[in-house]
Formats: structure tokens, sequence, C-alpha cells
């Protein structure tokens, strides 16, 4: 249930340029530079930019592109210090855009696309209000370009964006919607996309088209056709693009494909001309632990060593805890768990999680604990060997509820979604006083099933019943699965 990733794509993808005209020249440098940075060659689009602002002083598309870098930095450091430092550049940049020809679609969209950027960036940094804001501007600007120029494809993609993306919003974020006057439509929001993407003049069309597949995927839940899409995009992993194997590794790992995870990162170019991005390693790490492998601390703790923020550190603790507890150094599991209370922030479900633990003082149970790491890397076979051996007369209250919720979610993803009702539903009437994500998130599962099945009326229920539940972790994304489940069914 990782964030980051699906924002971070997601957001870095919201512009598309093609050429501006007058003060908006989308020069051959400007071009080069726009390359590089969406390579993570940072330093090398600045210098690329550095080089055009010399050359073309009225030139204010460098302005526009400088704000890519920004947001790709803040996105990947999580360092609170560099977006304190680099926040007044957004006013600098709006201010000066704003003095541009504005006689081209491209003034008001430059403008919109800033706003947006670092309001997604607020909201990383727990800026929330502000970030509001940002948005609310950024939607009218988009409905005034709109107006002016309806046949302007970017201003569509953003619009539909928009429109994705608030239809999953939980309710406790829906003050914001209701400020923008803006409902939200997930499927509405899709279909503009898909029609967008079969314009032949749109500008970008693969940023587009990966913008696309990562929603299609995390609010369509269409998980096989986010794939598919992935390899019709033709994502060349060479040595010269390092976001390439970040998107393609996102991809492979919220589509269940663990090994591909390990195969992309672990040959992924490892060049000092590419900004530092040691989450990375986090992903490896996970990936390798999942699969049970012995040296997946070794990038866990790679990350640790070269993270400069505050987000995963309490769950990447929680995850070397683990490592310990399943290859039998107890003494380990103590060391991790011990710290986690101490470390960085706790606004993250993920973080959360690893707090409970850590505050809980109730040591795993080691064949659940090795069933949950196989199932997260979609190694079912091996996880449901693991739990047919488990003696569930043995299981305190909380370890049945957890086993069934296991053996319920692996029959479910090995196609066996008929055997796994009466399980869920077991967990959902065993589990309305656990503060454990059990229950609710097998209400989602249900949901998904009776979805598929064309059963509005059962889907519906068990999305509205997901959201009865309170105070368990992952509450903030089971709750938006379920309002994304209810947004498609209407």
């Amino acid at each position: 249930m990782k964030k980051l990733p699906f924002f971070f794509i997601i957001l870095l993808l919201c512009s598309a340029n093609k050429s501006f005209a007058q003060q908006f020249n989308y020069t051959s440098t400007c071009q080069n530079a726009y390359k590089s940075i969406f390579k993570l060659k940072i330093n090398e689009g600045k210098q690329f930019l550095f080089k055009e602002k010399q050359s073309n002083p009225n030139n204010y598309f460098p302005y526009f592109i400088e704000n890519y870098s920004d947001f790709l930095v803040l996105y990947i450091s999580d360092d609170i210090q560099l977006y304190k430092k680099l926040l007044p550049k957004k006013t600098e940049r709006i201010e000066l855009l704003s003095k541009g020809n504005k006689n081209t679609p491209y003034y008001l969209y430059s403008q919109s696309s800033i706003y947006l950027q670092w309001a997604f960036i607020k909201i990383k940094y727990g800026d929330y209000l502000s970030a509001v804001w940002d948005v609310k501007k950024a939607y009218s600007l988009l409905k005034t370009n709109k107006e002016k120029y309806p046949d302007f494809l970017p201003n569509d993609k953003d619009l539909a964006l928009l429109n994705t993306l608030f239809g999953a919003i939980p309710d406790n974020y829906k003050f914001g919607a209701k400020l923008l006057g803006l409902k939200g439509d997930i499927d509405e929001g899709l279909r503009d996309l898909s029609t967008i993407l079969k314009d032949p003049d749109l500008p970008f069309k693969e940023e587009a088209s990966i913008m696309y597949t990562m929603l299609l995927l995390h609010l369509g839940k269409d998980k096989e056709k986010a794939w598919k899409m992935l390899e019709v995009l033709d994502i060349q992993l060479d040595d010269d693009n390092l976001l390439n194997y970040f998107i393609s590794a996102s991809i492979a790992h919220y589509s269940g494909r663990n090994e591909k995870v390990i195969e992309i990162l672990s040959s992924r170019p490892k060049s000092t001309t590419f900004y530092p991005f040691p989450y990375l390693d986090f992903m490896l790490g996970s990936a390798k632990l999942n699969r049970l492998d012995r040296d997946s601390d070794f990038y866990l703790k790679k990350f640790l060593s070269e993270y400069k923020g505050g987000n995963y550190l309490r769950e990447t603790n929680r995850k070397l805890a683990w490592y310990g507890f399943v290859f039998q150094r107890p003494d380990l599991y103590r060391f991790y768990i011990s710290k986690i209370p101490y470390l960085g922030n706790n606004s993250l479900d993920e973080d959360k999680a690893a707090t409970k633990e850590a505050l809980s003082k109730n040591t795993p149970n080691i064949y659940l604990l090795k069933a949950r790491l196989l199932s997260d890397g979609a190694y079912y076979k091996r996880a449901l060997e693991i739990l047919d051996d488990v003696k569930t007369d043995k299981l305190d209250t909380q370890d049945k509820l957890e086993y069934y919720y296991r053996k319920a979610r692996i029959l479910d993803d090995m196609g066996q979604a008929e055997k796994s009702i009466n399980l869920y539903i077991w967990v959902i009437n065993s589990g309305t006083k656990s503060n454990t994500y059990f229950a609710p998130n097998s209400c989602i599962k249900l949901g998904n099933y009776y979805e598929s099945q064309k059963d509005k009326k059962s889907a519906s229920y068990y999305y509205k019943k997901a959201l009865e539940f309170s105070d368990y972790e992952y509450k903030n994304s089971i709750d938006a699965q379920a309002k994304a489940g209810l947004n498609r069914i209407q």
C-alpha cells in the first residue's frame, strides 16, 4: 500500500509542452534539458537550462522546465530543509511566467502546471491547507484556458487527471474537492484520458500513456491491462535513464511481479550522473525480503544509510526486524523493533503500522510472517504450503484472524476467489472489534469480487462496510479503495 511511487509517477507526468510562442520558446537546448531531467540527470539538465538562460534571457520556458527539476528532487529526497529552501521558487516562477505572452494556450497552462506540481509537493510535506488552494488555483486556470482554447489537448489531459484523482478522494478530504466544485469520477476520467491518448497530435504521448497506465492500475484496479500498457509503451531500460527503471519496477510491484522488480532494480544503472535515489534500494530490499532472500537486509540498510528524509524509516526498521525474525535472529528483531517509535515521521500508513507493532510488544508468529512476505511477493504456492502446516487450534484469537485472512488473500490472488469468500466473511464477522486491517480489507476484497461479477448491490454493501471500521493501520489506503470502488459502480 505504498503511496509514494504512485503519486510520484502520476504528478511528474502532469504536464506536456510543445512550443511556446514569443517568450515561450521550446528551443533545442530546452528540449535537451527536459530530456535530461526526465532521465533523472538533474545536474545535466540544469546545465542546459543555464545555457539557455544565458543565450536567450527573454525565453521563459527554462523556468517552467526548472520546476520539473525541483518537483523531482523534492519527491525523491524527502528533504524538509530543501523543501523550505525551494518553496519561494514557486511564487517567483509564477510571477515571471505571468509576464509572458498571453496569446498562447501555454501562458495559463504553464502556471496551472506549476501550481499543481507544488500542490502535491506540499501534500507530501504536510502543508495540506496550502496545497488545497494551489490545486484550486490550478483548476481555475485550466478551466479558463479550456474556455479560451477548447482544442488544446494538454488542458484536457490535466482536467481528466484531476477528475480521476478526485473520484478516489477519501471522505475526510472531501472539503478540498468541494472548494474546487469538482465531484470527481474515476471511470469518466479514465475514459477521457484513453480518448486523449488516441489523438495523434497529443504532445509527449508516452508520458501521458504512463500516467494513464498508473491510474488504470491504482484506481481502475486492472493490473493486467496496466502491465500490458507498460509493454506497449516499450520503455527502454538502458544505462541512460534511471526514471524508466523506477516506473517499470513500480508497475511490476503493484501488478504482483516480484521477480520482475528484482530483475529490473538489480540491473539499474549506478552512475553518479543520476540524482541519488535511495528509495530504489528500499524497493529492491523489500522485494528480496518477500522472496526470503538472505541478502535483502543489505539493500534495506543501504537505504537507511543514504536516505535523508523522514518517511519509511520506521517501516524499513520493521522489515529489518522481520528479517532477523525470519532468519532466526531474535536479537536483531528486538534491536530494530525497539528503535521504531523514535525514528522519523509517523504519517504514512506503513510507518504507522510499524509503530503499532513496536508498541504492541507482541512477537509475530513466524509461520504467518513468512506467509505474509511470500504472498506479498506473489509466491502463493510457497505461502499456502506454510499455512497448511499451521495448527489453527494452537493459535490465539489475533493470530487466527490473520491466518484466515492470509489464506483468503492467497486463494483469491491465485484465482480461486470462490474459495476465499467464506474465509473473508469469517474474518469480517470475527474482526469487528479488532484494530487490525484484516476485516476492513476483507471487505475491500469482497467488494472487488462482487464488482467483477457485476453484482453492484453486494459490492456496494462491502465497500460501505469497509468505511465503518476505524482506528486501524492502513486506514487511509483502505478508505481510498472503498471510495474508488463506490465511485466505479455508481
